[in-house]
């Protein structure tokens, strides 16, 4: 019976993971001088609610695509219900955190909209438990393929997998889906996004924390622009030490005590420094005097190796 249900369980992992896209190469994030003091001093990268960035559709905009399907276009039944529940359902959780990339050349329009620095980053290196990364496609028709591809791979078939295993993946994959799909209007972007779940509530699992355990703890920052607290989460490399809590103390855990508990746990992490390849600094005022900076910044954090260089984008950039 134990050996029937890790096989299951392998076997589930190995179709969910049959749904990523592959990581590869190098990707860019646009950001502020802010920004890049920010992620290269703390070796973090902030993930914000999905409900707070600029567009206003983000990780929603598939579920206003109740056409996209017909009763015909699936051979795969669990696929078919979940699809069926996710257009009748709409999410109301607030609980998605997002941060953009590109896999782009370099552009004229992200230099506008979000800052002087692009930072390069190792796609691979990016992929960590429980966060996700996904490559955005733009058109129905693009999504609708993608799930129709994914619906038939391999990793469905064999014994091992029962009516509920293949129910949650087919959940994980309409909500990979979910993920992926962007407005056409910002097709130019060519976005990866980086992705995570954290749950700021427990009312619906009050008798189950555990299913909140892997879930990054929020934290808040002023925005200049809401003039509110907008929440965020953070990504980072390193192992956090948890705290020698038995299951049973978890167990009585309050929400506040449960979210206490992490963020002690994320601040006593010993953090890696970030997967960076190469900055490159925008069309701006004092572009030799930046790049300095830059690299004084990147050697003064344990960046060695990273590649710093100026645009030659002839645009006045103020």
């Amino acid at each position: 019976m134990v050996k029937d249900r890790v096989k299951r369980l392998e076997q589930c992992k190995r179709l969910i993971k049959a749904f990523a896209d592959p990581c590869r190469g190098v990707i860019y994030h646009y950001t502020s001088a802010e920004g890049l003091k920010g992620i290269i001093e703390n070796s973090e990268i902030w993930l914000t609610n999905a409900a707070f960035v600029n567009d206003t559709t983000e990780c929603k905009a598939l579920q206003e695509q109740k056409d996209l399907f017909n009763e015909n276009d699936f051979s795969n039944d669990h696929v078919r219900d979940k699809w069926k529940y996710f257009i009748r359902s709409p999410d109301k959780g607030n609980n998605t955190y997002i941060t953009s990339f590109s896999s782009g050349k370099e552009s004229l329009g992200q230099w506008r909209a979000y800052g002087n620095f692009r930072i390069g980053f190792k796609a691979k290196d990016l992929v960590k438990k429980p966060f996700n990364l996904y490559k955005c496609v733009y058109h129905k028709k693009e999504i609708k393929e993608w799930i129709r591809k994914k619906s038939m791979v391999a990793e469905w078939s064999g014994d091992s997998l029962d009516d509920l295993a293949k129910r949650a993946a087919a959940f994980n994959l309409i909500y990979a889906a979910s993920k992926k799909y962007k407005d056409k209007h910002f097709k130019e972007e060519r976005e990866v996004r980086l992705v995570v779940i954290s749950n700021h509530s427990r009312e619906f699992f009050p008798n189950s924390p555990s299913m909140f355990e892997n879930d990054p703890p929020i934290y808040y920052k002023n925005h200049p622009i809401y003039e509110m607290p907008v929440p965020y989460v953070k990504f980072f490399i390193g192992d956090k030490k948890e705290q020698e809590n038995d299951q049973n103390d978890k167990m009585k855990e309050t929400h506040r005590q449960m979210k206490e508990r992490k963020l002690n746990e994320e601040k006593n992490v010993k953090k890696e420094i970030l997967p960076i390849t190469e900055v490159l600094i925008g069309p701006m005022r004092h572009q030799k005097e930046a790049a300095v900076a830059c690299k004084i910044l990147l050697k003064d954090n344990g960046y060695e190796d990273v590649k710093v260089d100026v645009s030659k984008m002839p645009y006045r950039g103020f």
